[in-house]
């Protein structure tokens, strides 16, 4: 990994810079306003690259018929039998991907169905992910006119998300308005302010009654209001609960939207929607797409709160535009082998 550190006037200036010498996948961890020797305010940018990997072995293409019940096997012997000329079954990739053994047999029981009237198999688990999970666009995640909320646990990149649906809906010619709620963490509100800057504009840091006022008489007339929130934790209802009742004292009425590392393990990652059920939440968003290859929980997680998937994050960059989930990207990564760590070389 290639690590460097440059200051620059405006942050649009600094990620010029980052993308000339560290190219387009450059990570930015972290930013600070600093004073220079001639006295005068700067940013001091920290980004990194991760240097390229040597070309990895293609995974064989899945062929083999779907078995009625799913018999787990070790990961390290399916790939033993992955090099020999064997393929895995679909289930059993699916196993590895910590999908739930109950939609495992669901897909099983349906896929054959589908692959004898003439569908590919992956046309046809494509076709299942679709009915298992609703997928939404941005347009249809960000409605106009309306405030949005993200909430998510510590570590889920609420921050940096915003940041970059901020810069996009920029570039697209809209300004959306930046709003924090996040007033416990050192330094939480400093990345959305800059950010908020480098598009000519100015976030609002929210921590009462009056200052939501001034907030929206400053902000005007907006598209969209995107609005950051303190890290939730699952086992933590009350700070939840706590939260709603400040969005509700301040008169912000906000569509909901829960923020989840795609990384997070299962049992929390399940327990999530649960504890955010006051909110009414309206879709499931994923972050951090780039540190795991294991997506069975997140599939597992939308189905079982019947939530939509649509707007996700793969890394840190601000520069980087979101994603959009599609049951096409979803149908491709569960059927493909997740790889695990011995399998990356440095």
């Amino acid at each position: 990994m290639r690590i460097k550190t440059l200051t620059a006037p405006k942050m649009a200036d600094a990620l010029a810079i980052i993308r000339q010498e560290l190219g387009p996948e450059a990570l930015i961890l972290s930013t600070r306003k600093v004073t220079n020797a001639a006295g005068e305010q700067t940013l001091e940018i920290t980004a990194a690259v991760n240097e390229p990997e040597p070309p990895s072995r293609a995974v064989e293409p899945l062929t083999t018929p779907l078995p009625a019940t799913v018999l787990p096997t070790p990961r390290k012997a399916m790939a033993g039998a992955a090099s020999a000329g064997q393929v895995p079954s679909l289930p059993e990739v699916l196993h590895q991907h910590g999908l739930p053994e109950h939609l495992i047999a669901k897909l099983a029981t349906a896929l054959p169905g589908l692959q004898s009237a003439g569908f590919s198999q992956a046309e046809a688990l494509e076709m299942l992910l679709s009915k298992l999970v609703s997928f939404r666009g941005p347009t249809e995640t960000l409605k106009p006119g309306h405030a949005h909320i993200f909430l998510g646990p510590p570590g889920a990149g609420k921050t940096t998300l915003i940041a970059k649906l901020a810069v996009q809906l920029h570039q697209g010619g809209r300004n959306a308005g930046l709003i924090s709620l996040d007033d416990h963490k050192l330094g939480g509100f400093e990345a959305l302010a800059i950010t908020a800057e480098t598009l000519g504009d100015t976030a609002h840091l929210i921590s009462g009654a009056h200052t939501i006022k001034a907030a929206m008489h400053a902000l005007g007339p907006r598209p969209v209001l995107l609005i950051d929130t303190p890290a939730l934790t699952p086992y933590q209802p009350q700070a939840f609960a706590a939260l709603k009742q400040r969005l509700d004292n301040l008169g912000i009425p906000a569509q909901a939207h829960l923020v989840i590392p795609a990384d997070l393990n299962a049992d929390d990652m399940a327990v999530l929607p649960i504890a955010a059920h006051r909110f009414n939440l309206q879709s499931l968003v994923a972050t951090r797409l780039d540190c795991t290859t294991r997506y069975g929980a997140l599939l597992g997680t939308a189905a079982a709160a019947n939530l939509p998937l649509g707007l996700a994050s793969h890394n840190g960059n601000v520069a980087a535009a979101p994603l959009t989930l599609t049951p096409q990207w979803l149908a491709q990564s569960l059927a493909t082998l997740p790889r695990q760590p011995w399998e990356f070389t440095s």
